[in-house]
């Protein structure tokens, strides 16, 4: 490792041992924020926090050239899931713990890790005084984990339509199951997402007396079935890129008691879309379908919108990309494999305000991520410091 003066790698780690101290399942970021921003300041980089909920807040800094139209963006989120049963876990989840290499806790891998791993660079590169002609923003949000909250806030505040790049540090490695190397991937494209709601509106009645009601469940059964049949045909093609939709039904709510003809049913359900079959002609496609069942008797079906992202796609020959694939061998001991996900990030909630940046997820967590014993590999971690050091001086070079 070259030009530490955050003094070691045992130092590296210790920033990361602070945040997963931190506890930041689905709330709390403003806590890490404020930390990371006192962090940021002994090191003499400025950074604005951003509230867009009580104690939760955005971090935003940048070095090189805030005059540069030329600006590469890093990303990362600063709160975790649930940690469930703590009993589960090994060790405390709120407490890093080293064992055989692995550094586990809470957030280790989705993503505290990659998240220190910018802030890290952004610092050495900062106190090694390394000329960027170019400027670099770092993007740290809160409330990724439910509904990308935070980086919908920053939405018209002039941080995301200027991005020419961004860095997405999200997990992206696979272990290997015989115990050997981690594979490090990189992701250039990744599905959208639609939620919804389908609302069956019935009449309660006795349950001795059926007829004399309108059964919401047997309705929104029937819709169910239309509907699978529907997901059925659309799966039979595939887009160019991401391959086929991937519909779930996630929650099924109704009735009150078993008394009576339940007069109230919902269905709610994650779409990840394509850009073949994206979420408004999915959207039109099943108003369509419900205006159609509603015309039978008794029938009062209701859609509602909970949410929708654009699929993000990047051309594998952009500049960020043939970065990261040619510097991968070097800090990784092994070539980089291209690859989508049906998962999604932040990057789609950004690109509905800049459709023109090029996008990258890469980063040194893994499928331990939302699991319990959580972990990163203490290698990956610290390699993947060096080789975003790496990136940004390259990028500004060509």
């Amino acid at each position: 490792m070259k030009g530490l003066l955050i003094t070691n790698n045992q130092e590296r780690i210790s920033i990361l041992e602070k945040t997963v101290s931190i506890n930041t399942e689905n709330n709390n970021e403003e806590q890490l924020a404020n930390y990371l921003q006192d962090l940021l300041n002994q090191h003499g980089i400025k950074s604005e926090k951003l509230p867009f909920a009580p104690n939760r807040s955005n971090l935003i800094t940048s070095i090189g050239s805030n005059e540069s139209k030329s600006i590469l963006a890093l990303t990362g989120h600063m709160d975790t899931v649930n940690s469930g049963e703590i009993s589960a876990w090994k060790n405390n989840p709120f407490k890093l713990t080293e064992i055989n290499d692995k550094l586990f806790g809470r957030g280790t891998s989705d993503m505290k890790s990659g998240l220190v791993a910018l802030v890290i660079a952004l610092i050495e590169l900062h106190d090694e005084k390394i000329s960027i002609p170019g400027q670099v923003r770092l993007i740290a949000t809160g409330g990724e984990e439910k509904g990308q909250l935070g980086a919908a806030n920053l939405l018209g505040r002039g941080l995301i339509q200027d991005i020419e790049s961004l860095i997405v540090a999200e997990p992206s490695r696979l272990s290997n199951p015989t115990g050997g190397k981690e594979t490090q991937f990189a992701i250039f494209a990744q599905n959208g997402v639609l939620d919804y709601e389908i609302v069956s509106h019935g009449k309660s009645a006795h349950s001795s007396m059926p007829n004399l009601g309108i059964n919401a469940i047997d309705n929104l059964n029937y819709y169910l079935n239309q509907q699978k049949q529907y997901f059925d045909d659309l799966m039979k093609h595939d887009d160019k890129v991401l391959g086929k939709i991937v519909p779930v039904n996630s929650m099924i709510t109704g009735g009150e008691q078993i008394n009576s003809v339940p007069e109230y049913a919902k269905l709610t359900a994650k779409i990840r879309t394509t850009k073949l079959y994206d979420a408004d002609k999915i959207i039109s496609d099943l108003k369509a379908l419900i205006d159609k069942i509603n015309q039978l008797p008794n029938m009062n079906l209701e859609f509602k919108l909970l949410r929708k992202l654009s699929p993000v796609i990047t051309n594998t020959n952009s500049k960020i990309i043939n970065l990261v694939s040619k510097y991968t061998p070097e800090f990784f001991d092994q070539k980089i494999t291209l690859r989508t996900v049906a998962g999604t990030t932040d990057a789609a909630t950004f690109v509905s305000e800049n459709q023109h940046m090029n996008i990258v997820q890469v980063g040194p967590g893994n499928e331990s991520s939302h699991m319990v014993n959580e972990y990163v590999n203490k290698s990956a971690f610290i390699n993947y410091i060096d080789f975003i050091k790496k990136i940004i001086v390259e990028y500004f070079k060509s």
